[in-house]
């Protein structure tokens, strides 16, 4: 190639990179940008926020830091894994957004407007750390539309944000009953109705208190469930207030060796499950029949069979 052909190519790639500029230019200019094409969120850990407040038009969802790694959702306990999830799906947000819209005459179709978006403030003492209003799923439901709640940009927000900040309530909280370590237990109380049994640890084994062995690999099974007890929901304020405790028709306890109670469960049956309290505590959690089946079982399944 000579001198001037690449002279000559070297004019028509600037005059591309001007009209390429200016094309930008008048994009941004007539799109009524901000000044960053990318929905960015300062980096935040869990132990950076206090609060973090999602209101929607139906409801108002508020998750509380306790302390340094507990959360509360609505003065409830919060999943630490949800927490978790939720912070992590806020640090990746840059990487993962798409510019879509400028002009505050595109929010209402995004349902980023104050009519429909969904309002996310994540707080520390008074000050506002984000402030964004959410709209609708992406195409497909990847993603959401999302904006800052001060800008007029909107940008699709690939990944989990858009799914973790939908959750429901009762999602954010804490479905773990307890967690029982099957060496502490000396004993266990089932009733069933108006049937009861009992079984005592007795060596290496388990042995029923009306007499002859239990099936160690039963109880064993058994107590493996009590290592990890969730509750498949909750119960509505109206749904706790007529459960009945009292006279359940279930209830387990689970004692050490010196007899104090480690775990007791009261069991109201439903038409579909069973509402379940642990001990004395006041939430009344939603199980189904099968989980409560492997809790409080018949003593037929507990024997040993010939």
């Amino acid at each position: 190639m000579t001198p001037a052909q690449l002279a000559r190519l070297a004019m028509v790639l600037a005059g591309l990179l001007l009209l390429w500029g200016a094309a930008s230019l008048a994009r941004r200019g007539s799109w009524d940008l901000s000044e960053s094409d990318r929905f960015a969120i300062p980096a935040l850990t869990r132990d950076a926020a206090d609060s973090v407040i999602i209101s929607r038009t139906s409801d108002t969802t508020r998750l509380v830091r306790r302390d340094s790694t507990a959360w509360t959702v609505d003065g409830h306990p919060a999943s630490e894994t949800a927490i978790s999830e939720l912070f992590a799906a806020l640090s990746d947000t840059a990487k993962r957004s798409e510019l879509v819209a400028g002009k505050s005459s595109s929010h209402s179709g995004l349902g980023v407007d104050s009519a429909k978006g969904a309002r996310i403030r994540i707080l520390r003492g008074d000050s506002t750390l984000v402030n964004l209003v959410q709209g609708n799923r992406g195409p497909g439901l990847d993603g959401g539309y999302f904006r800052a709640a001060e800008d007029s940009a909107v940008y699709l927000v690939s990944g989990k944000l858009a799914e973790v900040l939908e959750r429901p309530a009762d999602d954010w909280r804490e479905r773990k009953i307890a967690g029982i370590a099957s060496d502490s237990v000396a004993r266990i109380e089932v009733s069933r109705g108006k049937r009861s049994y009992a079984l005592r640890r007795d060596g290496a084994g388990w042995a029923l208190l009306t007499g002859g062995p239990a099936d160690t690999t039963a109880v064993a099974a058994l107590l493996a469930d009590y290592s990890q007890v969730e509750a498949a929901g909750f119960a509505s304020k109206a749904q706790a207030d007529s459960a009945t405790f009292a006279r359940p028709d279930r209830r387990t306890t689970l004692r050490r060796a010196d007899g104090t109670a480690l775990l007791t469960l009261a069991f109201d049956s439903t038409a579909n499950g069973f509402w379940v309290r642990a001990g004395n505590d006041s939430t009344v959690y939603r199980m189904d029949t099968w989980s409560a089946d492997r809790l409080a079982p018949a003593d037929s399944t507990l024997r040993t069979r010939p």
